[in-house]
């Protein structure tokens, strides 16, 4: 029975002190991990000395600089461990994180190939208990799951992923952030990966105000990018996908026009301009992307 390796992937962009308290924690883990991987997003040399000099140990990469999705890609590229888990740089691994997700995927051989189980914790947000919830219409992970229902989300700071999921599915490189862990469910749920939610396994969420306003004109843009091809591309569902951009759109308006009057317009065009330009790089290779699914 081979044992279960962990490659730890940080992914970083102007935060060298959160960095610097995220690789710690992954030094303390009680479950050794045979690798960290840090790629970094950053615009200056501050992250990367900091690996250097204060934790030699981790394999620093130079990130391509496109945003979350190319960058979570760039980790792969360098992953050898049986599993992997990604965290943000503002995040704490749990000391027993990976003892709990052992401890199941040792459980779970007896039922199934573990190398299509996905397992996904919990994260501690600021105190807040963080699980997994199923998009609703617009892709707004709200909707609570019911004891039975089957998983298609994650909490991507606390899911461990096989390794072999990633030689036929890949983080999509048109998100810069944003609705990158749900697209990432939905295509292992539909290349037939379970999900399992395992709630003793936490991690530890305190985000960072840096990067924030960078972020914030894509997050809308990105769920509905994501939500439309959901629709389009896995369920093949072109007039669900049509609809439900009529509806997001409308939405979106509406919402910003009530949140900033007259200059909610303008985030409102941010989104469109945003979200139209990632479907066309999508339809553009239509080939591309059902490869991927």
């Amino acid at each position: 029975m081979h044992p279960f390796t962990f490659s730890v992937c940080i992914c970083t962009r102007n935060r060298p002190d959160d960095l610097r308290k995220a690789l710690a924690s992954v030094r303390q883990s009680h479950s050794p991990v045979i690798e960290v991987i840090v790629s970094d997003d950053s615009t200056d040399s501050r992250s990367r000395n900091l690996v250097r000099v204060e934790f030699p140990e981790a394999i620093y990469l130079e990130g391509p600089r496109k945003g979350l999705g190319a960058n979570r890609n760039k980790g792969l590229s360098r992953v050898t461990a049986s599993h992997v888990l990604f965290i943000d740089d503002d995040v704490i691994l749990g000391s027993d994180f990976f003892c709990k997700v052992t401890q199941f995927l040792n459980e779970s051989r007896k039922q199934e190939d573990t190398t299509r189980v996905i397992v996904t914790g919990i994260e501690l947000k600021c105190g807040e208990r963080v699980f997994p919830r199923r998009a609703s219409f617009l892709g707004f992970q709200s909707i609570a799951y019911g004891p039975s229902d089957i998983l298609s989300s994650i909490v991507i700071n606390a899911t461990v992923f096989p390794s072999a999921l990633f030689k036929s599915v890949h983080f999509d490189e048109n998100l810069v952030y944003g609705g990158e862990e749900l697209d990432m469910a939905c295509m292992a749920v539909h290349a037939g990966f379970s999900i399992h939610l395992l709630e003793s396994a936490i991690n530890y969420h305190y985000p960072s105000p840096l990067n924030r306003e960078f972020y914030k004109s894509y997050t809308d843009a990105s769920r509905i990018f994501v939500t439309f091809k959901r629709y389009r591309m896995l369920q093949r569902n072109r007039a669900k996908a049509s609809f439900f951009l009529i509806a997001a759109y409308s939405h979106n308006l509406l919402f910003n026009l009530k949140q900033r009057g007259v200059l909610g317009l303008r985030a409102f065009f941010t989104t469109l301009s945003l979200s139209r330009a990632y479907m066309e790089a999508l339809l553009s290779n239509p080939a591309a992307d059902e490869k991927k699914a």
